[in-house]
């Protein structure tokens, strides 16, 4: 259920600030667009995107970033990732069609940006896998309740969670 929750502000927010770090310690945000995949309770966050000197080097030195989804009516979805590139040619195609499967906004055909397919060198597939997902509703906000925390059972923080 925590899950679909952060799904369904994620993908209906569409677009998130993702965040990485420099090699000084220091932060650097973008805006992307993930498609959010869940089967048996695992999630695992796909974005198509230039694969930069910059976005190479931050992940080769931090392989973690931060991914923020916030709407005008102040619903707020967070999901901390591990990140990777996928190299993986089946899995690049897969997830090509994936991200063209749900209707716009979530939807989109990446050959839009990368008119060479799955296997452009401009085009990386970012992979993200999520330590920590977390979400909260203005409502929640107003009421003075905590956000709810999700955390795969490797990583799981049970006072947090207990908390939240």
């Amino acid at each position: 259920m925590i899950v679909e929750s952060f799904t369904d502000i994620a993908h209906r927010i569409v677009w998130c600030t993702l965040a990485t770090v420099d090699r000084h310690g220091r932060p650097r945000s973008r805006v992307v667009h993930p498609v959010w995949e869940t089967t048996d309770d695992v999630v695992i966050g796909w974005v198509w995107t230039r694969p930069t000197p910059l976005k190479r080097a931050h992940l080769r030195h931090h392989p973690f970033v931060s991914c923020t989804y916030w709407d005008p009516q102040h619903d707020v979805a967070v999901a901390e990732c591990d990140a990777r590139w996928e190299m993986d040619s089946a899995e690049r195609e897969r997830v090509w069609g994936l991200v063209a499967t749900p209707a716009p906004p979530l939807g989109w055909d990446p050959a839009t940006i990368f008119p060479g397919g799955p296997t452009d060198r401009k085009a990386g597939l970012l992979r993200l896998d999520p330590w920590r997902l977390s979400w909260y509703r203005a409502a929640d906000m107003a009421a003075g309740r905590r956000p709810v925390v999700w955390q795969p059972m490797a990583y799981a923080d049970t006072d947090e969670i207990a908390a939240g």
